[in-house]
């Protein structure tokens, strides 16, 4: 049993986004007070639509809000691969590692932002990490603003530009661009609805030329689906270029990419709502997640291109397991050192893997090329589907056992 005399008794979380109110969640469950600071000035209420896969729904039964995301998404339990005429080349089977849940992101955010409200967990926003101060036994945290917090140890999950990495690690300051834009949108119109209602269960994707195209229903009261892929850009362009492009513009490229593909790609295209956008970036490999009081997890960590499906889940992973070390009593850089040893590894691996998802896409394939892909698929399809499964089922026994305990 842990000796509770060295645990830590406040924790200091920068970022609000998912691994940082998880994991006060889960620090407060073990009777350490946790305080969440967030840069921007009140809770997310926009975004896409995105799955919390089988792993990730397994830390939020830990903290009993894998009921109302479900209920909030919709179950998805197949990966199902199409070619540009619609057939399907592969499919890829999760139901056995567990239900996923689509949804969209701000119906994430906002269920999670209620528990922390309900349980009394202090999320202070506008609060823009400027510093960090490392004393004998305590760290201080020193925001824009001018105000300061003090606590026993800082988790730093502030997303992919993380303002901790550059204090922490300041010549790993910097996110790697991909090349590749993240675009999508969101389709209400019963033309837009796939004609076979299995779909509604799927995550599905369809392999152009080139690029690969994804559609999922996110909300079923109402119906809504999502849609997404990635458009190569070379140049990195500034936030500013980017929100300035017109949403004509984007869906003009879209369509030109998958030209002549199956329904109802165009009409999900040619959804009225607004277009979203972002460069993608990632954080490949750092040197360490931790320095002494202090520790990275989520995408300030490992950020990943959602090519590779498990941003998300990934980041509620990390909040278990950090918080399941910092509570068994171990001076706090062994467990630091611990978490990231058992995260990292898969992490990095994940993290390469959604790279070279997205580097495929830069080789276009002709009409041969394609037929030829539309035959080997169904050949790697089990491949994929067991490395997809592993990654599901890493931590089960590890998540598993912290419940119990």
């Amino acid at each position: 049993m842990a000796d509770t005399h060295t645990l830590p008794s406040r924790a200091l979380i920068i970022g609000g986004g998912i691994a940082g109110p998880t994991l006060a969640l889960l620090l407060q469950r073990a009777g350490i007070s946790a305080q969440v600071f967030e840069a921007y000035p009140g809770p997310a209420t926009i975004g896409g639509g995105f799955q919390i896969a089988p792993n990730g729904m397994r830390v939020l039964e830990r903290i009993g809000l894998a009921h109302a995301v479900a209920a909030a998404g919709v179950p998805s339990s197949e990966f199902v691969f199409r070619n540009r005429h619609g057939r399907i080349v592969g499919r890829i089977d999760i139901s056995s590692a567990g239900q996923g849940i689509t949804l969209l992101r701000s119906a994430f955010h906002r269920i999670l932002l209620e528990e922390t409200a309900g349980r009394g967990v202090s999320i202070a926003y506008g609060k823009r990490l400027r510093a960090i101060e490392s004393l004998r036994n305590t760290i201080v945290a020193h925001f824009d603003d001018g105000s300061t917090a003090t606590g026993d140890v800082l988790v730093a999950s502030d997303g992919v530009h993380s303002s901790a990495r550059a204090i922490l690690l300041p010549n790993h300051a910097a996110a790697r661009y991909t090349g590749f834009l993240g675009v999508g949108g969101f389709a209400e119109s019963p033309d837009a609805a796939p004609r076979d209602p299995a779909d509604a269960h799927r995550l599905n994707f369809t392999m152009g030329a080139r690029l690969l195209f994804g559609y999922a229903l996110v909300s079923a009261q109402p119906a809504r689906w999502g849609w997404w892929t990635h458009l190569p850009q070379a140049r990195e362009l500034s936030r500013q270029e980017l929100m300035a492009m017109p949403d004509a513009e984007i869906r003009a490229a879209v369509a030109e990419a998958f030209r002549g593909c199956h329904a109802p790609i165009d009409a999900l295209v040619a959804s009225i709502g607004p277009i979203m956008r972002t460069a993608i970036y990632d954080v490949p490999s750092l040197p360490t997640w931790h320095v002494g009081r202090a520790m990275l997890v989520g995408d300030a960590a490992h950020a990943m291109s959602p090519a590779g499906g498990q941003g998300a889940s990934l980041a509620l992973e990390d909040a278990m397991v950090v918080s399941e070390y910092l509570t068994r009593g171990r001076p706090i850089e062994a467990a630091f050192a611990d978490a990231e040893s058992l995260l990292r590894p898969r992490a990095e691996r994940m993290v390469k893997q959604a790279a070279d998802n997205d580097r495929r896409q830069l080789n276009e394939m002709g009409t041969v090329g394609q037929w030829m892909r539309d035959r080997l698929f169904p050949v790697f399809t089990p491949l994929m589907a067991r490395e997809l499964l592993r990654q599901y089922g890493a931590l089960r026994d590890f998540s598993t056992a912290g419940a119990a305990a």
